[in-house]
């Protein structure tokens, strides 16, 4: 009998249908008489959605490397079984690549981006073995180049190799024209390729910037857990977004809201790209090497349920702010604005109240991923909630000396090798550097759907905590969530309950034509509706399912849900803990 031990899994991949968003992969396998099981992930690692990748492949054929045709069984949606062979087995097939987003894979005339699990189909019991790749790039265009983290094959032209098909399909590829830029970070290289950038953009000023924060995470953590780092950056028209790697990340960030060569300020939208960045970087520890034990082993072919997403996304969405500040990118007011956005998107409507935080983690794949437009009365993100809980425990750890960073490199040390289990883990690391039992926290914010009072908290690290009206709502409240550019209709798009436009039956969806009989639309409403003032009745007209309807609305008094955070004149006490916090004084964090 053969040994297959001996033989590695190879993928040939072809780009010379990039125009029709097609790549033609060709897998081959060493002989097993048993036959081999093939299935395709149904999700990717760090996006929690069945996503049923296997859709996208296209004309599955099988044969002997003898050219024997073999008989390919469906068992089911994205698991197939061949028969044996004591030849190799060779599979053909192509993948439909036309979602441009971090997840999946995107193929064009212009470029072809693609992560491993839309694309490398798993051979089960080879799993353990080094995986081989080969581009077949005589037929791109030959200004076409290749980024990846992927190590280099130098046995074969254009090869890789990975050393396991979990490394294999963690390595995302951008294939085409773009700009690379380079930077050390506490010397470790790191690359940053941009796809499309406008030609004035200053690339470079971006690549010092996320080398401060590369360095202020190194030095979180302790050193770096890769030997070098990419990030790759498709940049469009107003897409956002980020997925996690080992030793990359793949961003999508608007192209107009980086800086252009010449501007020195941090605008708040390239603040946001740098929170990205400080984000997706952070995940090469926390969820990519710290990270639920439920996560481990491959299990890629249905949801794996965690309720501790608050503690790696939560956290790592408080984080993200915090460490611009910390590289002294940003100043204490542009630090708290972002702070308060976070707090704001966490307490907005009423899904507080109604799921808790563990809750949410563990429904992520069935009611965050796949929200509607009543989420913002029924769930709770364990980002942005997350993001709060993880404030209130650094600020309390803070009090005593201590921090969250402190319990980061912790968490660190006991589970960046071994997952974390469910349960109360990483409760109990959390108390034992606070050196105090914080179990009736832990239940108000974990499993309690209860108000946090951040407030009181701020106010001893010198920062006040105003509460103010939604920007829409500065005049009266409406109770619902209206635009759209339809000249003809204003449309209905979020309503909340127990507010005004909930109580007159309205809906979402709903089509406004008029409000007292005059006609309105999406531009504007706002400035229409400013005009009424609280306990006005108004009059609305709309269509429902294409059925003439009208609504009697009460205007209310704009709802106070909003947080405004600003530096406050404090005590000694109070300033010196606000200054340690806020990163007052520059720490010099050169890359």
């Amino acid at each position: 009998m053969t040994d297959v031990s001996m033989r590695h899994p190879h993928y040939a991949l072809g780009l010379g249908r990039a125009a029709t968003r097609y790549i033609d992969v060709c897998m081959t396998l060493p002989p097993n008489p048993q036959g081999w099981r093939l299935s395709l992930p149904a999700w990717i690692p760090g996006s929690y959605l069945i996503r049923d990748f296997a859709k996208n492949l296209v004309g599955m054929q099988a044969e002997t490397s003898l050219g024997e045709p073999l008989a390919i069984t469906a068992l089911d949606q994205q698991t197939w079984q061949l028969p044996g062979t004591d030849t190799e087995t060779v599979i053909t097939y192509a993948v439909y690549c036309a979602d441009f987003s971090v997840r999946t894979a995107h193929v064009d005339s212009d470029h072809a981006f693609f992560n491993g699990s839309s694309v490398f189909l798993r051979a089960y019991g080879l799993e353990a073995l080094a995986h081989r790749v080969t581009l077949n790039l005589q037929d791109a265009p030959p200004a076409w180049r290749v980024a990846t983290s992927m190590p280099a094959d130098p046995s074969v032209l254009d090869g890789y190799r990975a050393e396991n098909y979990e490394a294999l399909i963690d390595y995302p590829f951008e294939i085409g024209v773009f700009e690379l830029t380079t930077f050390e970070a506490r010397d470790v290289p790191h690359r940053m390729v941009f796809t499309h950038p406008h030609p004035k953009t200053d690339l470079a000023r971006i690549a010092r910037d996320v080398a401060r924060i590369c360095a202020v995470e190194i030095d979180l953590f302790g050193g770096a857990p890769f030997e070098q780092y990419l990030f790759l950056v498709a940049l469009d028209g107003q897409g956002f977004g980020g997925l996690e790697h080992r030793d990359s990340t793949a961003l999508i960030f608007p192209r107009d809201d980086l800086p252009m060569i010449g501007e020195t300020a941090v605008s708040s939208a390239y603040q946001r790209f740098l929170s990205l960045c400080a984000h997706e970087y952070f995940h090469s520890w926390h969820v990519k090497r710290i990270r639920p034990a439920v996560f481990e082993n491959l299990p890629l072919a249905g949801p794996a349920h965690t309720r501790l997403l608050w503690v790696f996304e939560g956290f790592t969405s408080y984080f993200d702010d915090w460490l611009v500040r910390r590289a002294w990118l940003v100043d204490e007011a542009q630090y708290l604005n972002a702070l308060a956005q976070t707090i704001n998107r966490a307490v907005r409507g009423k899904g507080w109240s109604r799921q808790t935080l563990e809750e949410s983690s563990f429904y992520a794949w069935t009611r965050f991923y796949q929200q509607d437009e009543n989420a913002v009365n029924a769930i709770v993100s364990y980002y942005t909630r997350g993001a709060l809980v993880a404030l209130m425990l650094d600020l309390t750890l803070r009090r005593s000396g201590r921090s969250l960073e402190v319990v980061m490199r912790q968490l660190w040390l006991d589970h960046g090798r071994t997952g974390l289990p469910e349960g109360e883990t990483i409760e109990r690391l959390i108390e034992s550097v606070a050196e105090q039992s914080l179990r009736d926290f832990f239940h108000q914010s974990l499993r309690g759907t209860a108000p946090l009072d951040f407030v009181s908290l701020l106010t001893e690290f010198g920062v006040r905590a105003e509460a103010v009206a939604e920007p829409a709502c500065t005049v009266v409240d409406f109770g619902a969530v209206v635009g759209g550019d339809d000249p003809r209709v204003a449309r209905v798009q979020v309503v909340f309950e127990d507010r005004p436009a909930a109580c007159a039956g309205l809906a979402a969806g709903d089509e406004i034509i008029a409000l007292d009989e005059f006609a309105i639309n999406g531009a504007g409403w706002q400035k229409r509706l400013d005009r009424y003032r609280v306990g006005d009745q108004v009059r609305v007209s709309g269509f429902r399912q294409g059925r003439l309807r009208h609504w009697t609305v009460t205007l209310a008094a704009p709802v106070l849900n909003q947080w405004h955070l600003t530096c406050l004149p404090a005590s000694v006490q109070a300033a010196a803990r606000g200054a340690a916090w806020l990163a007052v004084v520059d720490t010099g964090t050169n890359a």
